[in-house]
């Protein structure tokens, strides 16, 4: 339990200005049994006293959830009656009740004249009043409605809020927190959550209207205690690898520099140059990204020292390179979720009553739309997700929470209802945990209901209140965090290669191998011109992608999170 409610029933900040969050006293407030009070109403409209001109009988309806509501009778003298002016006006409903020379007042209602109707013949003016609960939460901002409800919401499992109704909003955030909104008798707006405290009032014997009790039991078809929640996360993976490949020409005798080029000349052939190199590696499908080259000197007097000069006007020819392809391609990376949201001990004694949601979170990024055709001009090898694991838990908390207040909710659809005389408790109000035992029964719940009945003709005036008894039961509960992610950290296959070079021209040349990597061309001493002559290309061959890199990567994630309900009292 945290803070009287079963963990994780409530976010830490949930509700807002307004919300009945008083525990109750401790013991409770017994409600005194008595035989008569002297009682009136004080009726305001738009700041105007009524209250000599009602007649008839007067009801107020304060439900959690919904609009309150009343209605009142009013008798206007004669003279013109535009009924539609009365449209808007602002109306406050007082009780005053006096016994033994004490008198207490109360207010019963705040609200608006919404419906008017009048009888001519009469002179009655029936006003129907609402305190607009819809309308004021259509009025408020996005951020007001955030610090009033708290509660969860993502932009992934709900539409966006631009645009939409707030009245929508509220209701998406309430559906994850077992709370309700409504406006106090005073018109506040308030949030207050289902669970029952410590009674603020106690009904014992002698108080409540005789067989004014009635009890409405939970129906095993309205029940909820599993909420399954399929679904998926989904997400590019760029990924980047590198190749690295090296070629030095073989006369060359494993020396570098200018003596390579020195053993090379004894032996000469063609060379490849750098423009080769480059379209050999875009031929293979990658980027040349890095490379490093020794070149044949252009003309010198005597490079080898042996007196011989060098002519050479050409630029770019190759007897050894170190170079780098990179090559880019996007995976799709998809986790399959499983959530399984029970209650324990209510599948224990009903079995399996199941609902189910469905959850898709599809990350979109234009990084992955353009990975594989930009330039690739650098960059590290391996891999980035372009996962967000910050939506990822939030949509995921979101159902988790929904699938709570939805278990929490259909536990509590037991009822108990009673009458008893106004002036005996004033103060019973939706925010608060009644008890009663009376007439056989003994119950303890939320108040979920208070509707009110004065007949100014007759006398009587008479509250009837409705509390929800949640029962269910259980110990341990989970929190309602999102699981880890399923997934991998798989590596490139970047590797080195190691470039061969064909050569022909000579008896031993051999045959061409179009097929092998590397360079091929031609001696510049051909001993027989009858040999086959090999073509001056470059030609490099990118690794096979493995498929684990390449196809979609699919995981599998299941988690089950356990809910407690509390067992109000209930006994018949």
């Amino acid at each position: 339990m945290l803070n009287a409610y079963p963990l994780n029933a409530q976010p830490l900040n949930a509700g807002g200005a307004g919300q009945g969050d008083d525990p109750g006293p401790n013991p409770p407030v017994p409600v005194a049994p008595a035989l008569s009070f002297t009682w009136r109403l004080l009726l305001m409209i738009g700041g105007v006293d009524y209250s000599a001109q009602l007649t008839g009988s007067v009801s107020v309806d304060r439900e959690e959830g919904a609009a309150g509501l009343a209605t009142v009778i009013i008798f206007l003298p004669p003279g013109p009656v535009v009924p539609t002016d009365w449209i808007g006006r602002p109306v406050t409903l007082d009780y005053v009740s006096e016994q033994g020379g004490v008198v207490t007042q109360s207010r019963r209602y705040t609200g608006q004249v919404s419906d008017p109707s009048y009888d001519a013949t009469q002179r009655l003016l029936t006003l129907n009043c609402s305190d607009q609960l819809q309308k004021r939460v259509e009025a408020m901002a996005i951020a007001d409605i955030d610090a009033l409800i708290g509660g969860y919401w993502s932009d992934d499992v709900f539409e966006p809020t631009e645009g939409r109704s707030r009245w929508d909003y509220a209701g998406e955030r309430l559906g994850t927190i077992p709370s309700s909104l409504e406006a106090s008798a005073a018109g506040a707006l308030r949030v207050t959550p289902w669970f029952a405290k410590a009674p603020a009032f106690e009904f014992g014997a002698g108080t409540t209207i005789y067989q004014s009790i009635r009890v409405e039991l939970a129906q095993l078809d309205r029940l909820t205690n599993v909420v399954q929640i399929e679904g998926g996360y989904r997400y590019a993976r760029l990924w980047q690898q590198s190749n690295g490949y090296t070629w030095v020409h073989p006369e060359t005798n494993g020396a570098s520099g200018l003596g390579g080029f020195c053993q090379w000349r004894k032996e000469s052939s063609d060379t490849p140059d750098v423009e080769m190199i480059e379209s050999a590696v875009s031929g293979s499908g990658q980027a040349l990204v890095a490379g490093s080259y020794y070149t044949i000197p252009l003309s010198m007097p005597n490079p080898c020292g042996d007196g011989i000069p060098w002519i050479n006007v050409y630029e770019g020819l190759l007897l050894s390179a170190s170079f780098t392809g990179a090559r880019r391609w996007t995976q799709q990376v998809t986790e399959s979720l499983t959530l399984k949201v029970y209650a324990p001990t209510s599948v224990a004694q009903a079995g399996e009553q199941v609902s189910r949601d469905r959850l898709a979170v599809q990350i979109e990024d234009d990084r992955a739309d353009a990975w594989e055709s930009d330039e690739v001009t650098g960059g590290t090898d391996g891999f980035t997700d372009l996962g967000n694991s910050a939506r990822r838990a939030a949509a995921i908390e979101v159902l988790l929470h929904q699938a709570q207040t939805t278990i929490l909710s259909s536990h509590r659809d037991s009822t108990v209802s009673w009458d008893f005389p106004a002036s005996m408790c004033l103060g019973a109000d939706l925010d608060q945990t009644l008890s009663l035992a009376d007439q056989g029964v003994k119950a303890v719940g939320k108040c979920r209901r208070l509707e009110e009945a004065y007949d100014l003709e007759s006398g009587s005036a008479l509250i009837t209140t409705t509390i929800a008894v949640m029962r269910g039961g259980g110990t341990d509960a989970d929190a309602l965090s999102a699981p880890p992610e399923t997934t991998s950290r798989p590596g490139t296959g970047s590797r080195g290669y190691a470039l061969d070079t064909q050569l022909g021209g000579h008896l031993d040349s051999g045959d061409y191998d179009p097929d092998r990597d590397g360079f091929s061309g031609m001696y510049s001493n051909v001993q027989d011109t009858t040999l086959e002559k090999f073509p001056r290309r470059m030609k490099v061959t990118a690794p096979e992608i493995p498929a684990a890199l390449r196809d979609e990567q699919a995981y599998t994630t299941t988690a089950e999170y356990r809910v407690v309900i509390p067992n109000d009292t209930l006994e018949l």
